[in-house]
């Protein structure tokens, strides 16, 4: 039972500076990969020093689930930008091209889950 229940406060953060091109520094909380969960990529805990900035990208292959644990920012997805605060949860679908600030004075706390596309729009009948 112990490797489907996973605490947050037995992860061994890992330290990032500027996360897709972006900046400032980033504490990753790594609780899920493909190897144990998938068809999930990455299931993590992120947290964002004030100021920082994930980098505008693209992932053609992966969706990505952030929900905001704490704090607020901006995310952009596609040119368009709008706030952020805790509680909201923001899908960004494959091939959409998106980043994140974090625009407040505390850190920025996002639960991250990526997924593997699949293109449902080819299965056969």
């Amino acid at each position: 039972m112990a490797k489907y229940i996973l605490n947050h406060d037995n992860v061994t953060p890992v330290e990032v500076e500027g996360l897709f091109g972006g900046a400032g520094k980033f504490l990753r909380f790594p609780l899920y990969s493909e190897t144990e969960a998938p068809p999930f990529n990455l299931i993590a805990v992120t947290e964002m020093a004030p100021g920082a900035r994930v980098g505008l990208h693209v992932q053609p292959d992966q969706q990505e689930l952030l929900y905001i644990l704490e704090g607020g920012g901006r995310f952009t997805l596609d040119g368009e930008t709008t706030a952020v605060r805790t509680g909201d949860a923001i899908l960004a679908n494959a091939g959409t091209n998106f980043g994140l600030a974090n625009t407040g004075a505390s850190p920025l706390r996002y639960l991250v889950v990526k997924c593997r596309y699949i293109d449902t729009t080819a299965r056969a009948e």
